[in-house]
């Protein structure tokens, strides 16, 4: 399949340069640079390292907080607490091209694929009038065919697309960017909503994880001019296995009230 320059995955210069920052440092503390109990290079001495600001190095740190790799000491500076990463996945992102990286990452594997006419609860789900043919796909992600799955994955894809739920398996792309390449049609927008729930007892089992542990939804509508939604993926987690991470600037031109 021919994919057009414009869904093409960013290139890792294209990732956000706190993110580069991280992983060079995950790498050094994974090789036994910095052993456990070593005390990472302070905020100032990463700056000049990477030519970064002080703002860059804190994102940088904060993603390996958020990995279990280090702990931070007033007074004494950023520790290594762990050589190993946690069996859990970290998304940090602020952009829609970040989703490239998660579908990477986190590779679904398909489960089963039908064709549905959504009954009420899924129009509601979807926006759409209810009977209106969707094609269904569950899978399950993660990010080592060998370790736990970190998600159980529904994804809803308008009938007319149906096509790109056969090219999923090995491609490595988001579901929408496969859309994309087939079809022409891009996200204009992407609504993002993040609920807790618990673990119901086939979810459970799916995921090898404990009927009514507690679990964190992800929910994202995929909507295109003029078509309205045409894709809703949902992933559930299992507390523990993820954590979502990104960062709200303010604007120094707006005003408080």
């Amino acid at each position: 399949m021919k994919r057009s320059p414009t869904t093409r995955p960013p290139t890792q210069t294209a990732r956000p340069r706190y993110a580069v920052v991280a992983q060079a440092l995950i790498e050094d503390i994974l090789s036994g640079r910095y052993p456990v109990g070593a005390t990472l290079p302070t905020e100032q001495n990463l700056c000049k390292q990477f030519d970064i600001s002080r703002h860059t190095t804190r994102e940088a740190i904060r993603r390996l907080q958020a990995l279990g790799l280090v702990t931070r000491r007033a007074g004494v500076g950023t520790i290594v607490q762990a050589d190993r990463i946690a069996q859990r996945y970290v998304q940090v992102g602020d952009t829609v091209s970040d989703l490239y990286q998660y579908a990477q990452d986190m590779a679904l594997n398909a489960l089963e694929v039908s064709d549905i006419e959504a009954d009420d609860a899924t129009a509601a789900l979807q926006g759409c009038a209810p009977g209106q043919a969707w094609a269904r796909l569950q899978g399950l992600r993660g990010m080592d065919p060998d370790s736990l799955p970190m998600a159980l994955t529904d994804v809803y894809v308008a009938r007319a697309f149906r096509g790109v739920l056969g090219d999923i398996d090995g491609s490595g792309l988001p579901i929408w960017s496969l859309i994309e390449a087939r079809y022409g049609v891009s996200p204009t927008e992407v609504r993002q909503q993040i609920t807790a729930t618990i673990l119901g007892r086939d979810e459970a089992a799916k995921l090898h994880a404990t009927q009514g542990e507690p679990a964190l939804r992800i929910t994202r509508h995929y909507l295109s001019d003029p078509i309205g939604t045409y894709e809703v993926a949902i992933n559930l987690y299992p507390a523990g296995r993820f954590s979502y991470s990104n960062t709200l600037r303010t604007d120094p031109a707006a005003t408080l009230s």
